[in-house]
């Protein structure tokens, strides 16, 4: 850190920082640099970089900063951003911080925060202009003049609205600034407008988006009135967070975590899944366990055992990571099961014959026995065709029983195809070699 005498220079070097920039500079900062940074830059520029923090991340960043520099750094946020951090936070620490805050900042901001995050109203703006249809284009003009510094700066539409604030239409702002100034809103605007229903869930939101390259749309509530507007960047915000915690929850992870994340919080999300995983894995080694005997007879089973279930699970993961995405994404409804099972059914079982062979050949050639091959091959064939069946069932399935495929998915096909691939090969070889 700069000494005093160096420190205006410091902060104006950081104060020219891209708000990208200067938070990622904000989250490796040493504890005392990040205070004085937060402490001294113009609250506009340090509440710009908080805001392109994650939600998650704040309470880390603003440690040890003054209570009333807090207060101050929230209330410069723009009101959806600071719903979102608020949101984050614990319970009592958010009624602190929106009590500390001036009515007209913590009203809207308690708005938003009434509406589920996962939903069109927890992830809209409240920032979005409105006009009325017998306004003139050069009114219009001026008034978005005045305001400009208080408006975001990816406006694409103003929106029409009546004495009740019901949406009545749209202008895009291209046609704005084109029209002629002399002619009415009524003239210049769309009346057919396709709109968000407040409680939407937010994947249809981006599914809508990603179907028809909207750049925006507005929110309205049941009586119809225009309480806010999903923009295109929030929606890619959206995706991105849907994306990296399905990603995470198909591997145990909570769905919120980074490598910025406190040692401890990682530990307390990764530690029961870990837990879990090791339930699962006591499953496998019992049906192992069964087996003692045959492998004891014929210790050089014990080498395929590895294989098989990898192999399998490999093969099933292919399979599972393909539906839980198109889950996701609305590409498969519940109704396409069958369709989905038949295709990878039928691939599990060409894959299955293909390594199948490979693996009977492998293990006739290195153990000289051309039965184990074939007990080998034929296990890796059916646990192939059993990990590609499962890897369908167990997402639609839990989608059926409204739980999220992502959740539980990988565990629980990771547990059919250990289980299954030691018990067809080992079960099979038990019967085979009883016959020799």
């Amino acid at each position: 850190m700069a000494d005093d005498s160096q420190r205006p220079l410091f902060i104006e070097e950081h104060a020219r920082l891209h708000p990208v920039d200067l938070a990622d500079k904000l989250l490796r900062a040493p504890d005392g640099e990040r205070i004085k940074l937060l402490t001294h830059l113009p609250r506009e520029i340090a509440a710009a970089a908080l805001a392109e923090l994650y939600e998650d991340q704040f309470e880390q960043v603003t440690k040890g900063l003054p209570e009333e520099r807090i207060v101050e750094l929230v209330g410069e946020l723009p009101h959806d951003d600071a719903a979102d951090i608020l949101g984050e936070i614990e319970e009592e620490r958010r009624e602190e911080l929106l009590e500390a805050l001036p009515d007209e900042v913590s009203a809207p901001i308690e708005e938003l925060l009434r509406y589920p995050e996962d939903t069109a109203g927890g992830i809209m703006s409240d920032r979005f202009i409105t006009l009325t249809a017998k306004e003139t284009v050069s009114d219009c003009q001026e008034r978005l003049r005045k305001q400009v510094d208080r408006q975001r700066d990816d406006i694409s539409y103003l929106y029409v609205v009546d004495v009740d604030q019901r949406l009545v239409g749209v202008v895009p702002l291209r046609e704005l600034v084109f029209a002629m100034p002399e002619s009415k809103v009524e003239d210049v605007m769309v009346r057919d407008v396709k709109f968000l229903q407040v409680d939407a869930d937010q994947e249809a939101v981006a599914r809508e988006f990603e179907d028809y390259g909207y750049l925006g749309l507005p929110v309205l509530d049941h009586a119809g009135k225009l309480v806010g507007v999903v923009s295109a960047s929030e929606v890619f915000e959206v995706a991105q967070e849907e994306a990296t915690e399905d990603m995470q929850l198909m591997v145990g992870l909570s769905g919120e975590e980074r490598s910025s994340t406190p040692w401890p919080t990682s530990l307390s999300r990764r530690l029961p899944w870990l837990y879990v995983n090791l339930a699962t894995a006591f499953i496998a080694a019992v049906v192992v366990a069964c087996f003692e005997k045959t492998i004891d007879a014929i210790p050089a089973l014990a080498i395929f055992l590895v294989v098989i279930a990898g192999q399998g699970g490999n093969a099933g993961m292919q399979t599972l990571t393909v539906i839980v995405r198109d889950l996701a994404l609305g590409e498969l409804e519940p109704g396409d099961g069958r369709k989905a099972l038949f295709k990878e059914i039928l691939l599990g079982t060409i894959n299955g014959v293909a390594i199948g062979i490979v693996v009977g050949f492998i293990g006739w050639l290195w153990k000289g026995n051309p039965t184990i091959g074939l007990v080998a091959g034929v296990a890796m064939f059916l646990n192939m065709v059993a990990a590609a069946m499962f890897g369908v069932l167990i997402p639609f399935g839990l989608k059926a029983l409204r739980i999220d495929p992502a959740l539980a998915s990988s565990i629980l096909l990771t547990t059919v195809t250990d289980v299954a691939g030691n018990l067809l090969f080992l079960g099979l070889a038990a019967i085979v070699f009883a016959q020799l």
